[in-house]
């Protein structure tokens, strides 16, 4: 079965106008210039595809029915890290600039994967909120953007990050 058999081309293209929606928010909250970045079609695409490909394997050699949400942060955020699908556009002379953060990719994958754990708590209207510390925050981003992770590394840490949470 090759991987066109596998992908569900109406999750792909949900997942990616997700993904698009959640780029828009990511500028949007932090107060970051559209005209900056440039969110690429083609290589968004490619992550959605990888990623359901990911859990098409979690399903089918793991005998899991559905992937909880610490996965589906985990892979996502490897994807986005691995295949970056946010370039920076500005000049050169413009990258020392400290309102252009250059670890935008990871930042977006931080800000979807914690989308996807807080939406638990918005679904059960339980009115937690997961917060993460600057220290621990920079430290994620600077792992993500130069250390090699997997998506199952990334899932445990996310379930880590949401067990620390305090009540």
């Amino acid at each position: 079965m090759d991987n066109e058999q596998l992908l569900d081309g109406a999750k792909v293209f949900t997942t990616a106008r997700t993904l698009t929606r959640e780029y828009y928010g990511l500028l949007n909250h932090f107060k970051l210039n559209a005209g900056n970045y440039n969110l690429e079609p083609a290589t968004l695409n490619n992550l959605v595809e990888r990623y359901w490909l990911d859990v098409d394997r979690l399903h089918r050699y793991h005998d899991m029915e559905r992937i909880d949400r610490h996965k589906i942060a985990g892979y996502l955020t490897y994807w986005i890290c691995k295949l970056r699908p946010i370039a920076v556009i500005k000049t050169n002379s413009d990258l020392n600039d400290a309102a252009i953060p250059l670890h935008i990719n990871e930042l977006f994958a931080v800000f979807v994967a914690l989308g996807r754990l807080q939406g638990q708590y918005r679904a059960l209207k339980s009115g937690c909120t997961l917060i993460l510390k600057d220290n621990l925050c920079n430290a994620l981003l600077y792992n993500l953007r130069y250390r090699p992770v997997t998506g199952d590394m990334l899932s445990m840490m996310y379930y880590l990050i949401e067990e620390s949470r305090p009540d």
